[in-house]
């Protein structure tokens, strides 16, 4: 399911609210038709797998940045192969182990900011949580990481459900359903393709002037 919409349309704020980190103020959430309130908080937390476009990492090793209570090297690993950077930590000396930054040690590495994106997805695949949500996943990665990602997505994710939040419209074409947000209001719900058909439709308004955006500067 991927969220569409102009700047301020509502999309990331609908996420927070969707992970509780604030509550509704009006009206409801239901998750299996249960208003998410009447969940137990922390097994609610579980439930989601979450990139925010403003992630953090910390200055320890690249394996305490995915995985701290576990010692899972097989799923680390298989974490670092799905989000792409896998090849990067193997030739690392220090591998998993290496610091992010020189903040505590010379012997850290100041990853790019395409890695450190690649680096937040393993956490969120490490997690494994039932349900994905990415908040513009890719927008530090270059056109042929992001496209890469994006032809393997079913491996990458595998069949969770996945809420994807992006502003390259081009990158919505694979999912299931695209909403399209403006303010309160859901104005368009469709595939790519139906919503393109739409020849006054808010979703082809914004695909066409992306399109053009990029023919014009190619």
């Amino acid at each position: 399911l991927s969220l569409v919409g102009l700047n301020g349309a509502g999309k990331t704020t609908l996420i927070k609210l969707l992970c509780r980190l604030y509550d509704v103020q009006e009206g409801e959430i239901l998750v299996n038709g249960i208003n998410i309130k009447e969940y137990e908080y922390e097994a609610y937390l579980k439930l989601f797998s979450v990139v925010f476009q403003d992630f953090k990492v910390i200055s320890f090793s690249v394996k305490e940045n995915i995985e701290i209570l576990e010692n899972n090297h097989e799923k680390l690993y298989h974490s670092f192969e799905r989000s792409g950077i896998k090849k990067r930590i193997q030739e690392l000396p220090l591998k998993e182990n290496t610091f992010i930054n020189k903040w505590f040690t010379k012997d850290g590495v100041e990853f790019s900011g395409g890695e450190m994106q690649k680096l937040a997805i393993s956490r969120a695949l490490y997690k494994d949580g039932p349900i994905i949500i990415l908040d513009e996943p890719t927008a530090a990665l270059d056109p042929l990481a992001e496209a890469e990602i994006y032809y393997r997505f079913n491996e990458v994710i595998g069949k969770k459900l996945t809420i994807f939040i992006s502003h390259r419209l081009s990158s919505c074409r694979f999912s299931d359903r695209i909403v399209v947000l403006d303010g309160q209001n859901i104005v368009e719900i469709g595939t790519h393709e139906e919503l393109m058909s739409h020849s006054n439709g808010r979703y082809k308004e914004m695909f066409d002037a992306q399109a053009k955006y990029y023919q014009e500067n190619s």
